[in-house]
């Protein structure tokens, strides 16, 4: 018997029984329907509760010392999840501490080599020696001749990111980015089918050295957390519990993103402030405790692996013994200002350069990631700022000049202007760069860079203000300085200004305060903190800037509604379909639906009582009537011409899986109940599908104002809502048929990837370079031929 669109491949019943063990509950590239999701977990824990007191109770329902072993079981199955969380804790802090050692001995390499061991990064090499002296005879620099280390050094750069580009390129095509705006959208239901998978997680986890030894204008940090997901959704695959239930496999991923970033800054709670604020729509206080012990398990596991051999969790760590003063708020004030400025900068012309990348470059990853690379490595190696890695800067930046932070003559009084100027340039290049390298194919974060520019500028503006001190300690401003401590702390001035850049290219607040303070444990400097990102915030609301893995979210056409996207004055008939592909109740043949199928490409299917009546009586997804008509042909006598059953007759009332459903879907397609189902009940007579549709599908008014049925879609997670007026079916609207409608109704200009000055310079420069290339290979052509 042959079968009109054939969704999975099947060759032979032997083949097709291996391959349908592993279908899919949900399509890539499709948003799981969260109320439905929901009530398969519900019916599926009630069969389990009633078979589990069926099985093991007495004939009279007395207790038996089966029922009690069964009872210890169920212990232990309720502490299941913290199993769960403390494995992918522990994993997730173990990886960091791996990338952490490698990445700094790859930066290392590039500058010289350990004669003691070539596997010794220069920390390491040098560890028996003094603080206070400079020379290390164990360390080897490649060569004492300038030029000779600067080609070495960009020679490097450009391999690391090769290898890199070509990896991600060839093995893992997902590895690339950060991944926060890509997990955001999975938290929310979007399915990205090997997002999280094993090769994604080896790829980023090997690669990620790479790139930041490579010296390229971008951090670990975002990418740490995609890593951390990738091994939250790995360790619950594990799990049976975690892997058929979509909820609870992301309340893991949650919980994993927060020790992503309690790894990358050493601060636990951060990192559960930043999976509430940044990642989850919608938190409930359960995730939150697993997010809480996720991140304190991974913490843990780095600071027992300590790999700076230093106590710190993170390069940058630092600690602050003096006050601030009053009068110091105007300066933090301009630390602020500047933090909203460099986020609104980065953001709108990163978006431009990732519509030229996307125009001209998708398929000239490699090159695109080792050009940067070389680029950066020849300009910033003559920079003492840009030379050195960017968490090893910022724990520079950071540190009191009176223990020793007097890093290549930073704290000398008599060098201070070249060494202010070489900051503020360091500051514009590497914004410059920070531009144009994010988004390249190989992992790249903006965390690190961010608070990398935002440190050079705070302590260039650290500097100055002391070199105002120095000249006039007389002066009123300065009265309530101590003569015999230091007035002024340029430190805390790179640290204020790091907070600042973060805040503002990622739009979050009280992660970034908390963060700080785990990062210093410093209660005095809470308070400027919370005055600079909240002039941050100020200034980025007053431009109308978003974070940018919203913008990158808008930008790449996920579905998933922001806080900005409502309607107002519309309803809800004026963006619904209304030519809907429709299943009928009674007269269907298998024949009909697989017709259906064939011709369409929707992912699910209303149900009417006929063709002459609209009224509503459910909703089908695509997934679960293939699944159904698969199995069905391969256990079940059934032939085209076998009528289909939407509804649940009288008869059925007794099946024996009735009584546990509900007049929702009540079973999902990767059950051991299903295919019992199909194999005792698909017969010549009828293919009984009720089991499987949605009797109570969400509906609304088709005149409903919009952006209620938004805050519907936000809150309850639907993935599709139906449109009826008085019982009969009107239409259906997705998210992806409200964010269209917004995309439509949005002002001209407003979109930040618009074709602006930079798009339009790179446009130039690119038609300029290819007509340059065009004519070298036609001259190189007319040479040979001669």
């Amino acid at each position: 018997m042959t079968r009109i669109g054939v969704q999975y491949g099947r060759l032979d019943n032997r083949d097709y029984e291996e391959e349908i063990e592993q279908i899919r509950r949900y399509e890539d590239f499709t948003t799981i329907d969260w109320i439905q999701d929901s009530i398969v977990e519900r019916n599926r824990r009630i069969r389990n509760a009633k078979a589990a007191r069926a099985a093991y109770r007495g004939p009279r329902g007395e207790i038996t010392p089966t029922w009690v072993w069964a009872q210890f079981w169920r212990f232990l199955r309720a502490g299941e999840p913290w199993l769960v969380i403390s494995l992918v804790g522990i994993f997730i802090g173990m990886n960091a501490a791996l990338i952490s050692i490698v990445t700094e001995w790859l930066s290392d390499i590039k500058m010289g080599y350990c004669t003691d061991g070539w596997w010794l990064n220069s920390q390491f090499c040098c560890l028996e020696v003094e603080s206070n002296e400079e020379f290390c005879s164990s360390w080897h620099l490649w060569s004492t001749a300038t030029p000779a280390r600067w080609l070495i050094y960009v020679i490097f750069a450009a391999i690391f990111s090769f290898v890199a580009a070509h990896l991600v390129r060839s093995m893992a095509k997902y590895a690339a980015g950060s991944g926060i705006s890509e997990i955001k959208c999975i938290l929310t239901g979007f399915i990205m089918q090997g997002f999280l998978g094993y090769a994604t997680f080896f790829i980023k986890s090997l690669t990620l050295p790479l790139v930041i030894a490579s010296g390229l204008s971008v951090g670990k940090e975002g990418p740490s957390v995609h890593v951390a997901c990738c091994i939250g959704a790995i360790v619950a695959s594990w799990f049976q519990r975690f892997s058929r239930s979509q909820g609870k496999m992301r309340e893991i991923i949650t919980a994993a993103s927060a020790a992503g970033v309690a790894v990358a800054f050493g601060s636990p709670i951060g990192g559960v402030l930043f999976s509430i604020e940044e990642m989850s729509q919608m938190f409930r206080i359960k995730t939150m405790w697993r997010s809480f012990v996720c991140a304190l398990v991974a913490t843990f596991t780095l600071s027992v692996m300590n790999p700076f051999r230093t106590g710190k969790l993170v390069l940058f760590q630092v600690t602050y013994n003096r006050d601030w003063h009053f009068f110091e708020i105007i300066f933090f004030i301009i630390l602020g200002i500047f933090g909203g400025l460099y986020g609104a900068f980065v953001v709108k012309f990163n978006m431009q350069v990732a519509a030229f990348r996307r125009k001209h470059l998708a398929t000239h990853g490699v090159a695109e990631a080792v050009i940067l690379a070389t680029l950066t490595a020849t300009i910033g190696y003559f920079n003492r700022f840009m030379r050195i890695d960017m968490t090893e800067m910022m724990s520079i930046l950071f540190r009191e000049c009176e223990g020793g932070g007097d890093y290549d003559n930073l704290c000398q009084m008599a060098v201070q202007w070249p060494m202010a100027n070489s900051l503020l340039l360091a500051t514009f290049i590497r914004t410059g760069f920070v531009v144009i390298s994010y988004g390249a194919k190989v992992p790249a974060g903006i965390f690190v860079p961010s608070m990398a520019v935002g440190a050079t500028f705070g302590r260039m503006v650290g500097i100055m203000v002391k070199a105002m001190y120095r000249a006039y300690p007389q002066s009123g401003i300065f009265a309530v300085c101590d003569p015999n401590v230091p007035c002024i702390t340029p430190g805390t001035y790179a640290f204020l200004g790091a907070a600042a850049a973060l805040s503002g290219v990622m739009r979050i607040t009280v992660t970034v305060v908390v963060i700080m303070f785990e990062l210093t444990g410093a209660l005095t400097y809470i308070l400027p903190t919370m005055i600079v990102i909240l002039v941050t915030k100020a200034v980025g609301d007053f431009l109308g800037t978003r974070g940018i893995a919203d913008e990158a979210i808008r930008f790449n056409g996920y579905p998933i509604l922001e806080n900005e996207d409502h309607g107002f004055n519309v309803s809800v008939s004026e963006v619904m379909k209304k030519d809907l592909d429709i299943l009928f109740a009674s007269g269907m043949l298998v024949s009909d639906v697989e017709r259906l199928l064939a011709s369409t490409n929707v992912k699910g299917f209303p149900i009417v009582a006929s063709e002459s009546s609209q009224t509503l009586v459910g909703y089908m997804g695509r997934t679960e009537l293939r699944y159904v008509l698969d199995k069905a042909q391969n256990v079940g006598d059934i032939s085209p011409s076998t009528p289909c059953a939407f509804t649940r007759e009288t008869s059925d009332q007794e099946d024996f899986v009735s009584s546990d459903m509900t007049s929702g879907s009540a079973l999902g397609v990767e059950e051991d109940v299903a295919t019992e189902f199909i194999e005792t009940s698909a017969t010549i007579d009828a293919l009984k599908l009720w089991p499987w549709v949605n009797q109570t599908p969400l509906t609304v008014s088709p005149r409903l104002p919009l952006e209620i049925v938004t805050q519907l879609f936000k809150r309850m997670g639907p993935r599709v809502i139906l449109v009826e007026e008085q019982g009969s079916l009107r239409g259906l609207v997705t998210v992806k048929d409200v964010l269209r409608f917004n995309a439509a109704e949005q002002p001209i200009g407003d979109l930040h990837w618009d074709a602006g000055e930079l798009e339009a310079i790179l446009d130039f420069m690119w038609i300029w370079a290819v007509g340059i290339g065009e004519t070298f290979t036609e001259s190189y052509r007319r040479l040979i031929r001669r």
